[in-house]
């Protein structure tokens, strides 16, 4: 049995989605890049079989629950201890959802039984605590960060305690607080990003990690803190921290850097690269571009709103991300989603009538978030939740108001072709 606990914490969401391959096996015309040839007709903008979505892994309160993608019907699967809250995304593998709670520890549940299989704290930091991650759950092994700036590896079927890793600047477990991002798994390398500590000068680093032992192979000092999910592909790291930076793995030389006041997490697709960044001597308003990512040229790019750093995506040549208005009330979002056309930045659709709190997931032509149908009903109470839209239009298909209130993680979907979450998920 798990304690109970009183300390609530804001969650990091921290990874990248996989997108799945454009077919015509649902009428759209496509060219030989898997993209829509006429997109005026039936209005469809991208292509993708929404049947193809099995459920939405999502929260509220102390309690883990599917949604059924195609109706937004839900299924309790398992639910913690009073006061219990989630990191997330969650994670999925081979019928398990794999989850980290605020008692710094990584939990696997079954689906199909609705069974708890095993929790693992991590280390003897089996207390509520601000800085742990959400789990990354790869070949067999999952991976998180803890209080304290611990980094665990996990056996994903029995919990087991493969390694760990600590982050304090003498690898000491000392109850000191030093938090990390979420690790990521590249290659046979696990990357751990520690923020700038709580208690004295020292900066944030990058830990690089062998990833079946553990062991430190090599330790960078980062510019600044980061501020979005690194993306790693091609032996080369982009690393919003402030900046951002397009770093060569192999030799840790910048390639090229596009200076701004901050800067969230990047997606690639093809020469393209798409952030929500702050422009460079602005603090209030955000923009999002569009860079060719082989000579670092603006491609385009569009304002956003206020300064929240979004995580824009990329489906075949539709950027989805949010326009956000915002609130009178500190840390609070007013975010309108959008669809944008790759090639140029213009609109293809947008939806006023809904204020969302997450960035777009993306699945088989439907987007997945949580917010507020404005004009759905009179009842105000059952026009916020979970809730799925049609990526083609923007309209609202369903709408889940069990999940208005209490503790809310990104959602996550499971579909028969494959894992979908944010850009930042980091899909197997």
């Amino acid at each position: 049995m798990k304690k109970r606990q009183i300390i609530n914490y804001l969650f990091l969401s921290l990874l990248t989605i996989v997108m799945a391959s454009c077919s015509k096996d649902d009428g759209v015309e496509l060219n030989e890049n898997g993209e829509v040839v006429h997109p005026e007709k039936g209005g469809q903008i991208v292509a993708g079989d929404p049947l193809l979505n099995d459920f939405v892994i999502a929260a509220k309160d102390e309690t883990i629950y599917t949604v059924d993608a195609q109706t937004g019907e839900e299924t309790v699967i398992y639910s913690f201890p009073d006061l219990t809250d989630f990191v997330g995304p969650a994670d999925y593998n081979n019928g398990t959802i794999y989850v980290t709670s605020d008692d710094n520890s990584i939990n696997a549940l079954n689906v199909a039984d609705r069974r708890f299989l095993w929790d693992r704290y991590m280390l003897e930091f089996d207390f509520g605590s601000m800085g742990a991650t959400r789990p990354i759950c790869i070949d067999g092994v999952c991976y998180a960060s803890g209080g304290s700036g611990v980094v665990v590896a996990v056996d994903e079927v029995t919990g087991i305690l493969k390694w760990y890793y600590s982050t304090e600047p003498n690898g000491r477990l000392d109850y000191v607080l030093n938090n990390n991002q979420a690790p990521v798994v590249y290659g046979d390398k696990v990357y751990v990003f520690s923020e700038k500590s709580y208690y004295s000068d020292v900066p944030s680093y990058l830990h690089i990690l062998d990833k079946e032992t553990g062991r430190l192979i090599q330790k960078q000092k980062l510019p600044y803190e980061p501020t979005g999910v690194p993306l790693f592909m091609e032996n080369t790291m982009y690393l919003p921290a402030k900046n951002l930076y397009v770093i060569d793995l192999d030799t840790f030389n910048t390639l090229w850097m596009l200076e701004v006041n901050g800067v969230g997490t990047p997606f690639v697709s093809g020469d393209k690269l798409v952030v929500n960044a702050i422009p460079y001597g602005q603090s209030i308003g955000s923009v999002l571009y569009c860079l060719d990512k082989n000579n670092q040229s603006i491609l385009w790019e569009v304002e956003t709103g206020a300064n929240s750093l979004w995580e824009p995506l990329i489906v075949g040549n539709v950027v989805f991300s949010n326009y956000d208005k915002g609130t009178s009330f500190p840390g609070a979002t007013n975010a309108k989603p959008f669809a944008l056309d790759l090639r140029n930045g213009e609109e293809l659709w947008n939806n006023q009538d809904v204020s969302v709190d997450f960035s777009p997931v993306y699945a088989n032509g439907m987007l997945f978030t949580h917010g507020h149908d404005i004009l759905r009903n009179n009842n105000d109470q059952n026009s916020v939740g979970l809730l799925a839209m049609d990526a083609n239009t923007g309209e609202v298909l369903w709408l889940n108001p069990l999940f208005r209130f209490g503790s809310h993680i990104a959602p996550l979907v499971v579909a028969d072709n494959g894992v979908f979450g944010p850009s930042s998920y980091r899909s197997k």
